[in-house]
Formats: structure tokens, sequence, C-alpha cells
């Protein structure tokens, strides 16, 4: 046969064979091992390249359709396992170079235009080619070949990256082979003997393509469109390896010579050209930019490749700092190489801009600065001293030219030109001193950019000035400059705030770390600034000039508010300097109150601002110098101060937010004046009224308050859109000062404006109080919240009374009707403690009576309410604010008023008009019974039994319901809205129904009534669902008589009389239920309700009649009656188990029912008793290992399941237990994990989870713990298969983890050979801890901590042996929440979630640093070990400081037990990087920790 095919070779040079047969006797000839050609591989590769060669020289004419088979034929054998078994075996074939240009050629030709062949299939071959290293040399061998394929593919990308506005998905397969073909490239360059053949290969054809490239990755707006391989991985590493690229290019040793020669001055550069021997390059800077400068065809491409220049020069730079400054050298050369880079950005060499330089480019121009100054400023290129005393300044002058530059051009709109005044200012102060005056008015004083991202970056600037001056300790002179700049003419009359919330608190800080000296100098320069400059013209009436004093008494306030008071230590010195300060403060105020301000506008309005605010600053600082030095300062005027306060509260007409918000607050410093001197004259009491009444203001409470204003603490920003909330702040801060002063009006408009705030801020869809920043509403909330408000009894009692009166108030026709004593209020004087002479009682409690009993009426009267959407959403806001309401603090009478006012809508609020749909009815009825069931739980709940009897009130909810029921509103209402609408009226029931067995009193009676109204109403009930269908109404009857009977089944075994009592009514219900459940289930609403609701039902059934029989004296067989229907019931569940998924609920009441049920049929010695128990164990086994049971699912099981195992394996036979392990054998079997059926081997584990936790009968429990062994290591085995698979390590590495845990701690006192433990250990290594999801991440750390907590704390012998282990994992914690802990850049920030993980693993591992710790003497040898591991891997990486607080208070703890002798041996063994961490970490340790701990020690018995 052989010979047969041996004239292929013939057949494919013949002319006259046509080409698709050509093409398809290769086929056959590359596939066929029949077909016998020496060298085949080589002769079909070279007549394939032949061909395709022929073609595209136009040499040999060739069909498309076969030059389309001929590239895929290529691409073929490429990729072909033929190919790569042959170059496996060392055969060596060649390719012909022809073939890599005719890629090249195909690539620019796709970039012009469509080829007639696939390009895919091109790239592809290209691909297979390169990822061969046999066949890669056709490229590798000739660098130049190499060189233009990249070029080539760089312009491709670029391209398509481009053509983003044209929606164009990109090409995956392009960047694919583009990174192939950069890492080939890299390769080969490293391997280039000439470095300035390859600085010159990459200047001429390399760099602006790769740097556009590199561009335009970074700034591509990512879509859901593009490839998520390209978004997430190829352009990062096609970024990373163009850098790796250009700096092996440009910038390597042998070039530094080079460079210095071109960028060094003339002088430097005679000197270091004597060695020169003219081989090196020349001009390499003016070669790299004269390429970057490159010219664009139109003014979008101009501006694109300004771009690309000026984003890569400062990247070029930072390649040039990394390779040539290596170890603080050649700084100068680095220098002078930023200037030729900065001067690139289009300046002149006196750095001004170029004539050719486009306005537009000054963003992007900015941030290329910034990003090279702040590269510089980061390598330390720049050293003040060396530059004046070796350098004559070189490189100051050129700073302060680029300061020049930045301010002839003010970019103020610009945030980057901040950010570089800010670095130049980090570089030397001294650079924009002379220019002070000019950056304080632009930036700070005359700014008027209030864009968030430019007002950020000029706050950030303002901040670093005010810092950098402070250290300096040079504030003083800053001020004054400052103070020059304000008073200096304004262009107009509008300024911003001159201290807004960030500038002031820097300013603060700032002050308080200055001496106070200086703080004192500062306050004499702006009062001096006020009393020769601006005081003395004020009778000029500008407004310029009051806008001016005003600035400046703001500055004054913050200086003498931020510095520190003085004290009884303060030097005597700086206390007379105050004195006379203050003196002189006073007489500015002093003359200001003097002024007759007759002229109204903004200078009138502006100057009483300045008077009201150096009065309050004036009289708070005085006094809080007069509390906290009395020794030293006298107050200038301490007769007078009470006086000054009066005149000023005296003004009048006060236009000005800011000056009534600043008399409020001289009013409360005058109302806690009062209050510490203590005084009880009735004058006294009279003015406090009269303050607090000031304060308050009843008038402005009246005006509709804006709930979403922010104000932001600033003076200067109150307005009158902000003066609201800050007004609403002051009095709210100051609540407890003026509420005992308070009339009880006052306090009703306070409450009712506290509510309307709140409303407010509540739509329709429920939304909470989110705001950000200080608003009305936030505040009110915050009040609402606080426990300053339960403190407050006239307040709070106030509030709740406008919350009574709000839900009515729409109502009030229909409450004249139903309940006139809701409508009456009780006269004032009688609300407390007076009685009635006849009835014993307080009017209050008599009304209270009153509106109980008419309630009770209403009910029966079937009473409603017709409500609007508008009224049912006021209430559902009205309850969301209620169910805020601490109820703990509410009086006994507001207590039973807001119960009854909300039991009164429940049952009277049915009638809804068209607008409102039924789910929002029924809603608004779910919430009434959910606040009404919280309420239930506070202590004032035993107050409303003295109101109304506990029967009644339960009779009149379940007659209410059954009218709203008959009436049809719960007709129409879906499953999910339904079941949620009965929890809430379940759980109002038990908590009332608790309450009458909590209070005792009647108990029985309360109880008995009860369940014969039920009883009876579900006799008829049943008829009525049968006639009408109203399944509805039955399962109401169900759910309360459930839920009745739960509550009966605890109070069972207290009292033989009770008892008596219960089990009759026990009876008595479940008699009831059994056909009520059928009806139920039999009707057509049961598809309302899940099957969960019957299966409790039926469990509370079982209950109630295991209960009944427990109690009973007689034999408890005959007591349960219903056998035969809960035993249908239990084979109806193990039909419907586990075949298919199920509702999480309906599982874990199935599991609670089978768990009753198998106490029913042991408790009646049934025959089938042991059918029953395999039969559950083998169900719940079975539900286990569903494959469409989650990890989640199975541990919301787990709970029931336990309860359930515990009992089946309480009492089990020996037979049972064996057929127990049979099953969990057979589930336990590591192999089923590469079969797929991983939940079979979960369900097996969290048996043994759960079985470990179990109390087994005594054989059971030996035999048990006698295969323990056997389990762990078989665990161990399902721990390393399972951990092969990443999904596999939450889904079953994990839980088998947790099951291992469980197996230690139960067993401390039954595992005694520590081999056993100790391969634990080695397990642990196993689990992966490299998930990429944070939450998985957490788990597997977390699973791993538990299993170290188990084994040091219940194997203390086993860490004798095994310390090295424990310690290899315990590494393996803290490297890994080191590295995942390391401070990342602001776009790889992780999420707050994540941030929260992963400070949950750092506090793991601070306690595990503590327990270790605590069990010292089994690691005593192994300690400095330990915080050696700690300090090496702490070098590596810089950590966030939370992660890092928590690790370094657990390596405290270790410290605390290493001797001087380890401290000595960890000193001289530590490498030197290493050896400096430790003694930071030492040195803190020693001063914080250390004394602390001795301390504590001091004290200790």
């Amino acid at each position: 046969m052989a010979a047969i095919y041996s004239g292929i070779h013939l057949k494919l040079k013949n002319p006259r064979t046509p080409w698709s047969d050509k093409l398809k006797l290769a086929r056959f000839a590359w596939i066929s091992t029949q077909c016998l050609l020496p060298n085949k591989e080589q002769v079909l590769f070279d007549w394939t390249s032949h061909v395709l060669t022929g073609f595209y020289n136009k040499k040999i004419e060739v069909p498309p359709e076969v030059v389309e088979g001929l590239w895929t034929y290529l691409d073929d054998i490429l990729h072909s396992r033929k190919l790569h078994n042959v170059l496996s075996q060392g055969k060596t074939i060649s390719l012909r170079l022809t073939v890599a240009q005719m890629i090249n050629d195909r690539i620019l030709e796709y970039s012009t235009g469509p080829t007639s062949v696939s390009f895919h299939t091109v790239l592809s071959c290209c691909h297979g080619i390169l990822t061969s290293p046999v066949l890669s040399v056709a490229y590798t061998a000739k660098y130049e070949l190499l060189v233009e394929l990249l070029t080539r593919l760089c312009g491709l990308s670029s391209m398509q990256l481009r053509q983003q506005k044209y929606e164009e998905p990109l090409s995956l397969k392009v960047f694919e082979v583009l990174l192939v073909v950069l890492s080939t490239y890299l390769t080969v360059q490293k391997q280039q003997a000439n470095s300035n053949r390859v600085f010159s290969q990459v200047t001429a054809h390399l760099l602006h393509p790769l740097l556009l490239l590199r561009h335009l990755l970074n700034t591509r707006v990512w879509t859901e469109k593009d490839d998520i391989k390209i978004r997430q991985n190829l352009s990062k590493e096609i970024r990373n390896k163009v850098d790796a690229v250009l700096q092996s290019a440009l910038f390597i040793p042998d070039h530094l010579q080079s460079f210095k020669d071109e960028v060094l001055p003339s002088e430097v550069e005679s000197r270091t050209k004597k060695s020169q021997t003219g081989k090196g390059l020349q001009g390499p800077v003016s070669i790299i930019l004269s390429k970057l400068c490159v010219q664009g065809a139109n003014e979008e491409e101009e501006a694109l490749f300004y771009a690309v220049k000026s984003n890569s020069l400062a990247l070029l730079f930072k390649f040039a700092l990394d390779s040539f400054c290596k170890g603080g050298e050649n700084k100068q050369v680095i220098f002078h190489l930023m200037t030729k880079l900065i001067v690139a950005l289009g300046f002149t060499d006196e750095l001004d801009s170029d004539e050719k330089f486009s306005p537009s480019n000054w963003g992007i121009a900015l941030l290329a600065l910034e990003n090279l100054i702040n590269t510089g400023l980061a390598g330390d290129i720049y050293n003040v001293a060396a530059d004046r005393i070796k350098h004559g300044e070189v490189q100051f002058n050129f700073y302060r030219k680029l300061a020049r530059l930045l301010f002839n051009n003010t970019q103020m709109g610009i945030p980057a030109w901040y950010r570089c005044l800010r670095t130049l200012l980090a570089l030397n102060h001294h650079i924009l001193e002379p220019d002070l005056d000019e950056l304080l008015s632009g930036v700070w004083v005359d700014a008027d950019n209030m864009e968030l991202r430019v007002r950020k970056a000029r706050e950030a600037l303002v901040s670093a000035v005010l810092q950098t001056y402070g250290k300096l300790r040079q504030l003083p002179k800053l001020i004054e400059e400052l103070l020059d700049v304000v008073c200096r003419p304004a262009a107009d009359e509008w300024r911003p705030a001159l201290l807004n919330e960030t500038i002031q608190k820097t300013l603060s800080q700032c002050l308080l770390d200055n001496p106070p000296s200086q703080n004192l100098e500062i306050c004499w320069l702006i009062l001096n600034q006020m009393q020769c400059y601006l005081l003395p013209h004020i009778q000029d009436e500008t407004s310029d000039l009051a806008l001016k004093l005003f600035s400046v008494s703001l500055l004054l306030y913050a200086v003498l508010f931020s510095f520190k008071t003085l004290d009884n230590s303060t030097p005597v010195p700086i206390v007379k300097q105050t004195q006379n300060l203050m003196t002189e403060i006073l007489k500015v105020v002093e003359d200001l109150l003097k002024q007759n301000l007759v002229t109204k506008g903004v200078w009138r309005e502006k100057l009483q601002d300045v008077t009201l605010l150096l009065t309050h600053t004036w009289v708070e600082v005085d006094t809080l110098f007069q509390i906290h030095c009395p020794n030293k300062y006298t107050s200038p005027a301490a007769s007078q101060s009470g006086a000054l306060v009066d005149k000023a509260l005296t003004l009048r007409d006060m236009d000005s937010p800011l000056g009534q918000l600043l008399q409020k607050l001289l009013a409360l410093h005058k109302l806690k004046i009062r209050l510490l001197k203590s005084s009880t004259v009735t004058s006294d009491a009279s003015t406090m009224k009269e303050l607090a009444q000031f304060i308050l203001n009843r008038q402005e409470l009246s005006i509709t308050l804006d709930g979403d204003q922010i104000w932001d603490f600033q003076f200067c920003s109150v307005n009158t859109n902000t003066y609201k909330a800050a007004n609403w702040f002051l009095v709210t801060s100051n609540l407890p000062l003026i509420a005992p002063y308070l009339e009880p009006k006052d306090t009703s408009d306070f409450a009712e404006c506290m509510l309307q705030s709140l409303l407010k801020s509540l739509d329709a869809s429920g939304s909470n109080l989110d705001n950000t920043g200080i608003s009305v509403s936030l505040i009110s909330r915050q009040l609402l919240e606080s426990p300053v408000l339960c403190e407050l009894p006239e307040i709070f009692s106030a509030v709740m009374k406008c919350i009574i009166k709000a839900f009515f108030g729409p109502l009030d026709l229909h409450m004249q009707l139903i309940s006139p004593s809701f409508l009456l209020e009780t006269p004032c004087g009688e609300m407390v403690g007076v009685e009635d002479g006849e009835t014993g009682m307080t009017p209050p409690l008599n009304r209270l009576k009153a509106i109980g009993q008419e309630m009770f009426d209403s009910v029966k009267m079937r009473s409603s309410i017709p409500l609007s959407k508008t009224q049912v959403d006021q209430l559902l806001q009205l309850l969301k604010i209620t169910s805020v309401l601490n109820g703990y603090a509410m009086s006994p009478e507001d207590y039973s008023e807001l119960f009854l006012c909300l039991f009164t809508l429940t049952s009277c609020v049915v009638q809804c008009d068209e607008s409102v749909n039924v789910p929002a009815s029924v809603a608004l009825l779910k919430e009434l019974f959910s606040v009404m069931a919280s309420l239930l739980l506070v202590k004032n709940s035993q107050t409303l039994l003295k109101v109304v009897h506990g029967s009644n009130l339960l009779e009149a909810t379940m007659t209410s319901l059954f009218s709203q029921s008959s009436k049809g509103l719960f007709k129409d209402v879906d499953g999910p809205t339904w079941l949620s609408f009965l929890q809430s009226v379940q759980d109002f029931i038990q908590s009332l129904i608790q309450l009458l067995i909590d209070r005792k009193s009647s108990m029985s009676l309360n109880l008995e009534k009860f369940t014969s109204f039920m009883v009876e109403s579900n006799i008829a009930a049943g008829v009525l669902a049968v006639d009408t269908g109203d399944i509805c109404l039955l399962q109401l009857h169900l759910a309360t008589l459930s839920i009745l009977c739960k509550e009966m089944i605890p109070t069972l075994g207290k009292n033989k009389q009770l008892d008596q009592t219960l089990t009759h009514l026990l009876e008595k219900a479940t008699s009831v239920m059994e056909p009520a459940i059928l009806a139920v289930l039999m009707g057509k609403g049961s598809s309302l309700l899940r099957q969960s609701f019957s299966v409790e039902v039926v469990t509370v059934m079982i209950r109630s009649e295991l209960a009944r029989a427990s109690n009973s004296e007689d034999d408890g067989l005959e007591k349960i009656s219903r056998m035969a229907f809960y035993r249908s019931f239990y084979q109806q569940i193990l039909k419907e188990l586990f075949p298919s998924p199920r509702p999480m609920d309906f599982l874990i009441s199935s599991v609670n029912y089978l768990s009753a049920f198998y106490t029913a049929v042991d408790k009646t010695k049934a025959a089938d008793l042991e059918e029953v128990h395999i039969g559950i164990l083998q169900s719940i086994y079975a539900l286990l290992s569903g494959t469409w049971m989650s990890l989640s699912d199975v541990k919301e099981l787990e709970g029931p399941v336990k309860e359930l195992l515990n009992q089946l394996v309480s009492n089990c036979s020996q037979e049972q237990f064996h057929l127990l392990l049979l099953m969990l054998r057979e589930g336990l079997v590591p192999a089923k994990i590469e079969g797929g059926h991983s939940t079979e081997v979960l369900s097996a584990v969290t048996f043994i989870k759960l079985l470990s936790c179990c109390l087994f009968p005594e054989h059971c429990s030996k035999a048990f713990w006698l295969i323990t062994p056997q389990i762990i290591s078989t665990l161990i085995f399902v721990i390393k298969e399972s951990s092969k698979l990443p999904s596999l390590t939450r889904a079953l590495t994990l839980p088998t983890l947790e099951a291992l845990t469980s197996l230690l701690w139960q067993g401390k006192t039954q595992i005694s050979n520590p081999h056993h433990v100790i391969v634990v250990l080695g397990a642990l290594q196993f689990v992966p801890l490299d998930s990429h999801s944070m939450e998985d991440y957490h788990a597997a750390f977390e699973a791993i901590h538990e299993a170290l907590f188990a084994i040091i704390h219940c194997y203390p012998q086993v860490m004798l042996k095994a310390s090295p282990a424990f310690l290899n994992c315990f590494y393996r914690l803290v490297s890994s929440v080191m590295h995942a802990g390391r401070q990342r850049s602001d776009s790889d920030r992780a999420s707050e979630k994540d941030r929260e993980n992963l400070l949950k693993c750092a506090r793991l591992v601070e306690r595990m640093y503590t327990h270790i710790a605590n069990a010292a003497e089994n690691f005593t040898v192994l300690s400095s070990f330990m915080v050696a591991q700690y300090v090496s891997q702490l070098q590596r990486v810089t950590l966030q400081p939370e992660i890092k607080s928590h690790l370094t208070e657990g390596v405290y703890c270790i410290l605390d037990h290493c001797v001087e002798q380890d401290i000595k041996f960890l000193n001289t063994t530590l490498q030197m990087g290493v050896k400096e961490v430790f003694n930071e970490l030492y040195n803190s340790y020693t001063l914080y920790h250390k004394t602390q701990r001795q301390g504590e020690e001091k004290y200790t018995v």
C-alpha cells in the first residue's frame, strides 16, 4: 500500500494536477500513516510555503478558495498533535523566512483594508509558529523581521482600539497574538549583544506604536461588548510587556554615559567626556523626544498624539529613575533629564508657554507635569543643601520657573494645577514663598470654582500650606500674609467662605500643635488688622468692608476656639498676654455694640453678624478660661459679662439667619451660666423660661422645615436655606438644658415639628432616612433613635401624643362616630395621680377604659373606616416611625393609648377605595400587627390588662379578622403576601397569649374563654368554607389555634389544677384542627399557603397530644388518638421530601414533624418503630445527598437535623447503629468526588459532623469513637481530593474540615493517640487559601483557624511533639492575611464587605497569637522564630493600618515571652532590611505594650 501513495510528491509538483486535488492530497499525506515520503513534514511545509509565496509574488496563479484552503491547511498542521509529537521527538523542521514575511505582509494588508483570506487564520498561523520553539526561529533568527511583526500588530491593535465610537467589538485573537509576539520579542531583545542596535531599532520602529497602544489600553472605556479576557487579563499583561520592552531597550546602565553627555551642563560635560571612546549613543534623549513628537493628520489625531506624548513622558522618566538612580546615584542626571521632558510638553527653555501650544492641552499637560514632579519627589532627587552648595541652586531656580509658569497661566478649573503647586510646596516651601500672596489670593481667598473635584484639590493645597507653615513654626507669617490678601480691595463683592469645614479642621490641628505664644501672636495680628484697617472705616457703610470684617472675625473665632485653653499649669506670662488680648477684644465688642445701625442692607446685616459673632466668641472663651484657670486668669469683665450678652440680645430687626442663630447661642450661654449658679429665685426661673422659649422660638417651628437641606456646621455657610438645619441642630443638641423650662405648648410644637420633618423624609415606597450630612430630617431621626429622647419624659410623651394624633388626623369625622373618647383630651391638671372619688381611678385610666369599650363595641358592630391611597401611605409612614420608638420609655398612659389607637385601626380600617389595591391594604394590616406585637414585649404591656381584658382583646382581634375575611379583603391576595400576613398575626397572638400567661392572674379563665370562642367559630367557619369556598377563614383559625396550643404546651407541669384545665383545652383545640386542616388541603385556596404551613400545624397537633399524654395519670397510649392521621401525613412527607427541589421552609418544618412523629411512635410503642427509625434516617440522608441542595441549604438544615439525629441515636440499638455506619461508609468514598457525586460525600460529612455532637448510648459511643481514627483518615483523604478542584473548596473541602474540627472538639477525652491529631495538621496544608472571592477566602481562613484552635485548646500533649507543624500551618495564615491586607491603589481598592472580611481574618490571627502565648511552655524555643517569620514577611509588604494594628497586637503577646537572649539572637541573625523592621516593632512594643503590661501585673495578685 505504501507504494501506491509514494507518488504524491510528484503529483503535488505536477502543473496538470488541479489545485483542489493538490490540496486534498496534501491533507491526506499529512494525516495518513501509509503515505511514505522522505522527511514528509518538511516536504509538506516547503510545498505550502512555496505555493503561497509564488501566489503573493504573482508567479503562480491560484484560485482564491485554494489560497484560503492553503492557509487553513498550514494552520491545521501548525496546531496538530502530530507536529507536536514529531518535534518532541527531537526532529528538526525548518520554516522558510518567506512565510514569516508573508504573514507580516498580510497583517499590513489587513490594517489598510479587507484581505482575500481569513485574517483569523493568518493570526492563528502566526500564533502557532511563535509558540513552537523550533518553528519560531523563522522570526527570532532575523531580529528586524520580528520588529516589523510587532510594529504592524501594534498598529492593528491601536486601530481597533481607536474605533470605539463605531461600536465594533475588539478581536480577541489579535490581542492574544500580540501578547505572544511581545513575549517573544522581549526574550530576543534581552539576548541581543549590541544594546545600541536595540536602542536604534526600538526608537526607529517601536517607540511610538508601543506608547500609542499603551495609552489606548489605559484610556479605553471598556464596555460589555469587549471580551472579558481582553478587559481583565490581556490588557494588563500587554501593558506590563510594553513597559519591560521599553525599559530594557532605552534605559540600561550601558546607556547612562550617553545620557550624561547629553543632559548635563557644558562645564560638567567637559569633565565627563575625557574618557569617552565614541562608541556610545549620540543624543538619546533628543532621539526619544523626536519620535514622540509626531504630527497628526487632523485636529483629533493631533490631540491624541499630544496625549500619548504627555502620558509617555512621565512613564519614561520613571523608567530612567528606576534604572539610573539605584542607591541614590546620578540624581543630577535624572533632574536634567526631567527638565528636558518637562520642556517637551510644549514649553520654552525658560518655561514659558510656546506659541504653538494649544490652550486645550493644559489639562493633559498639567497631569503629565504632576506625574513628572511627583516621581522626582518620590525618587528624592532634590536635596536642598546639596543643590545650594554643590550646584548653585540649579534645581531651585528651575522649580521657581515652574512655579511662575503655573501662576502666569492659572488654570483654576483643573485639579492637577493645584496638585502641581502642592508637590512644589512639598519639595521646598521657599519655591512658592515669593508668590505666597498670589497663592493665597488665587487658591484660598478669591477662589471661585466650586466644582467638587476642583474644590477637593484646592482644599488639599490650602491644608498642605497650613501644615507646612505649622511645622516650620511660621503660622503667624502665613496668617499675616492672609490678612493682607483678605483686606486688599476685591475684584467683586462676592467671595467664597474663608474657612470651610476641611480647611478649618486643618487649621485647628495646626494650632493645637503650635506654641501658645505663636497662637496669641496670630490673634494679635487679626485684632490689629481689625482695629487699624477695618473698624476705623466702619461708618463708610460699604458692603465690601463689612464682608472683609466678617471674614476676619470668623478667622479670629476659629483661632480662639482651636488652640488649647488656659489652665492652672499654663505659664503666667501666657496668661497675662491672654488677659491683655481678651481686654482688647472686649473693647472692640463694646464699640461694635454701641454702633447705631440705621441703614438697611448687606452692610448692616454683616455688621450685626460680626458684632454677635465676636460677642459669642468673647463670652464663650472668657467663661472657659474662668472655669479651667480660676487661679491665674481674671476676666476683664467679670461683672459686665451678663450685661454684654443682654445688650447683644437686645439687637432687633435681625434679618440675617446667622445673626438669629448667634443670638440663640448667646441666650444658651446665659442659660448655662445661670444653671451653674444653681439659684432657686423665682425671677431666675421665669428668666430661664424666657431664655428657653427664645431658643426654641415656636414661631420659627411653625414654619415648614426643609428636611433635605444640609448644613456643614460652619457659621459662614448659614444662610436662608441652611438656617433651618442649623437652628434645629442647636435646639435638639441642647434639648436636655432647655426642656425643663418649656411650657406644654412649646413641647407640643416641638414634637409636631419633629414628626413633620420625619414624615417628609419618608416616601411612599418606604425608603428610610439615609441622608448624609446634617439635615433637619437626619437630626430628627437620630434624636428619635437616641437615648436622649427617652430621658426627657415630657418631650417623649409629646412626640407620642403627636403620633397618636397623626394616626387619626385624616379620620377625625369617622373616629367621632367610632370612638369619641379618643378625641377628648384630659385637662393637664388631672393627668398625674388625681383619683376619682367614686371609682378610685385616675381620669386618664377612665378615659382609656372608655376607649377600650368603644373599641370592642365597634368590632361587634363591624364598623369600618374608608381609606384612600394617600391615607394608607401616610399610615404606613407613621407606623415606620412608631416602630423606632423605645417602648420601655413610654409612660403607662401613653403606651396604652398608642396600643388602643393601633388596635382600633386594625379592627376598623378595612374598606379602601378603588385607588388602593388589595396588597397595600393587607400590608397596612400586617404592619399594624407587627408594631403591636413588638409593643407587647416591653414591661409596660402589663398595664394594658388594667384597661381591657386579655380574652376580650383576643376575641376582638379574631372577630375583626373574620369580619375582614368575610368582606373579601383576603380573596385576591397572593401566596407570599398572605403567608407574611399570617405570620404577623401569629406573632401578635403569641405575644398577647404570652402576656396573659406571664401575668398569671385569671390566666385559666382567659385561655378557656378564648379557646371556647375559637372552637365555636371554627365549627361555623368550616361550614362557611364548604358553602362559600373561603379557605382563608379556615387558615386564620388554624394559624391561631396552632399558636394557642404552642403557647399552652410549655405551661404544663407547673400546677396540677392548671394542668387539668390546659389538657382539656388542648384536647378541645386539637379536636377541631384535624377536619380544618383536611378542608384546607382539599380546598381551592390551599395554593395560597405553602406546604410548610400545614406541616407546622400538624406538628403542633402531635406535640399537643404528646404534652397532654405526658401529663396524664393514665397510660399515654390511648391519649394519642389520631395516629392514623399522623401516619398518613408522615408517609406523604417521606414521598415529597427529597425527589426534587423543595422550599427551605417546607424542609425545615418536615424535619421538625419527623422529630415529633418519631416521639409519638416511640410513646405509643408502635410495632413499626424500627421501620420508622430506618425510614427517617434514610430519608434525611437522601435529602442531604440531593444534587439540588446547595451548601447554604445544608447549613440551614443542620440545626433541625441535629435535633432529629440526637433523638434517633439517643436510644438506638446496635443493629440500627450498625446500619447507620454502613450508610456513612457507602457515602464517604473519595472516589465519588472525581465521579461528580460530591453531594453524596457532603451528606456523609454532614452526618459525621452532627453525629459527633449527639449523645449515644454507651455501647454505641464506644463503637463510634473506636472507629473515629478511620473516619479522620477518610476525611483527610476527602480534603486532599476535593482541594484539587477549586469549585469544591467551599462546597466540600471546608465542610469536611469543619467535621474534622467537630470530631476534635468532641473527642478530646476519647482520642488518645497523638498521631491522629497530628495528621490533621498535615491536612490543613491542602486547604486552598487563594480564592478570588474574599468571602470564600474568609471562610477557608476561619475553618483552618478553628481547627488549629481546637488542637491547641484540647490537645496540649500533642503540642509537645507537633509545635513546628502547628506553627507552619499558622504561619500560612499569617503570610496569607499579610498578602491580602497589603495597601492597594485606588483602582484596586476592595469593597467595604471585603475589607470587613479581611479585618475578621486579622482578628483571628491576633486571637491565635494570644492562645499561643497562653500555651507558652510548648513554644518557648520557637518564640523568636515566630517573630522572625512575621518581620520577614512585614518587610516585603506595606500593610493597611487596621490590619497591621491587629497583627502587631498579636506579635506583642509573643514578644512577651522573648527573653533578652532571644532579642540579641534576632538582632544578630536578621538581614539588614528585616532588622530595621524588627527594631521598629520592638521599640513600639517597649514603648506601648510592655509598660502597659507591667503596670497591669503590678496590681495582679
